[in-house]
């Protein structure tokens, strides 16, 4: 979550007119904005306030960081390595777990401890222990 931040940074979420959003004493009573939970990094209440606020800004919030992509990023086969699992056990007892390069046709059977261990997406901490493995180019 942001450091300081505690209400949805949605401008539009009061538009939102939920009860718990109504404040104030009778006669004056207002909608404000929800506190902030998980979405966006906390930085907003619900995913439909994130995806408001994102159709909104995001092409401001792209450009003024300077970090459009203007052309495609490319990932080299060396390093495109991956982590996989097999939901059903295979009959000839083999591995569930596994590191993948598909664009180089490599699969290396791991333990499943191994596999906890790596990131969800993690491409350097896959392409370090299947060079510590010792994979060997098949394709």
């Amino acid at each position: 979550m942001a450091e300081h931040t505690t209400w949805c940074q949605n401008p539009r979420c009061p538009e939102r007119k939920v009860s718990t959003q109504i404040r104030g004493t009778k006669g004056k009573k207002y909608y404000q904005s929800s506190k902030a939970s998980g979405y966006g990094n906390g930085n907003f209440c619900t995913l439909n306030c994130y995806n408001q606020w994102s159709d909104k800004y995001i092409d401001q919030a792209i450009d003024n960081l300077g970090i459009r992509i203007v052309e495609p990023v490319k990932l080299p086969m060396e390093n495109a390595w991956s982590k996989n699992y097999h939901w059903h056990s295979s009959d000839d007892g083999g591995s569930r777990h596994f590191l993948e390069n598909k664009l180089m046709g490599i699969k290396i059977p791991i333990t499943e401890q191994q596999y906890d261990s790596l990131g969800w997406h993690n491409n350097d901490e896959c392409l370090a222990l299947a060079n510590q493995i010792g994979y060997k180019q098949s394709a």
